[in-house]
């Protein structure tokens, strides 16, 4: 009885591993990159890959692949932009990535790429009287990827080196709401008692709203006195600073405040009594 308990506890585990498995698709097409947004005008690089582990080419005489792509890049209104992907058609090795660039449109708006795969597979195979058949299959698939085409915002922070020393290639970060942005280091020389502004483009998909930024040294920066570092800076997405608003509003109030006191104080003048009463 435990034997036969025991025997059945090591084939539900085995299948258990075995679904997972089942699941594994043998064709498959994926469209990646380090982002989905852009800023306008702007390049970015993405990966391509196509994989068919549906052909063994052990079991198939004479067995070929070949693997195209074409792509393109494509507005909110689905129309192509015109040299919007480098190189935009080609081919592809089974299961390697391929590169290929996006050139951004100069408006923002929501943009995607759409790749296209077309696989050309053939082999012979033997009939029923040993006759050797030609066969050969098409397979398609397309792949689409949005991206978002944005305006970039750019920061900018003057510093000033107090320190007794010339610095040169000092190295610094930009920060945004206390995140550090990676791909924003950037270096700087400053002479001593010298002032220069260190200018960063962020580009983002953030929502409406206020934001902080500030700058801070990349190796810690505790033997160095520069103005500038660490300074917090405020600036808006959107229409979320109303302060143009607030002071149309004040200017409104007090127009109606000179309306009313020179209709309260207007003179009222008297035409005598009607006709029908003489």
């Amino acid at each position: 009885m435990k034997a036969a308990t025991a025997a059945i506890a090591v084939l539900a585990m085995l299948a258990i591993c075995l679904v997972p498995m089942q699941g594994v698709d043998a064709d498959y097409a994926d469209i990646s990159g380090d982002s989905n947004v852009i800023g306008v005008g702007e390049k970015a690089d993405f990966q391509i890959i196509y994989t068919n582990n549906d052909y063994n080419s052990t079991e198939y005489q004479d067995f070929s692949m070949s693997i195209s792509y074409t792509a393109k890049l494509t507005d909110s209104s689905g129309e192509t932009v015109s040299n919007g992907v480098s190189p935009s058609s080609g081919d592809l090795d089974n299961g390697v990535a391929k590169t290929i660039s996006v050139s951004a449109p100069d408006k923002a708006g929501s943009c995607t790429l759409v790749v296209k795969y077309e696989v050309e597979v053939t082999y012979t195979t033997t009939d029923e009287d040993g006759e050797e058949v030609a066969e050969e299959e098409t397979i398609t698939r397309t792949e689409e990827f949005p991206i978002r085409v944005v305006e970039p915002i750019t920061l900018s922070v003057t510093l000033t080196n107090n320190t007794n020393t010339d610095l040169n290639g000092y190295g610094v970060y930009f920060y945004v709401n206390d995140e550090k942005i990676e791909d924003s280091y950037t270096t700087v020389d400053l002479d001593e008692a010298g002032t220069t502004t260190v200018t960063y483009k962020w580009i983002t998909d953030s929502g409406n709203g206020q934001y902080e930024f500030y700058v801070l040294p990349a190796d810690g920066g505790n033997m160095v006195d520069i103005e500038g570092l660490g300074e917090k800076h405020t600036f808006y997405i959107g229409d979320n600073d109303y302060t143009w608003m607030i002071a149309l509003l004040v200017i409104v109030i007090i127009l109606l405040i000179i309306v009313m006191v020179w209709v309260y104080r207007k003179p009222v003048k008297n035409y005598g009594k009607p006709k029908s009463r003489r």
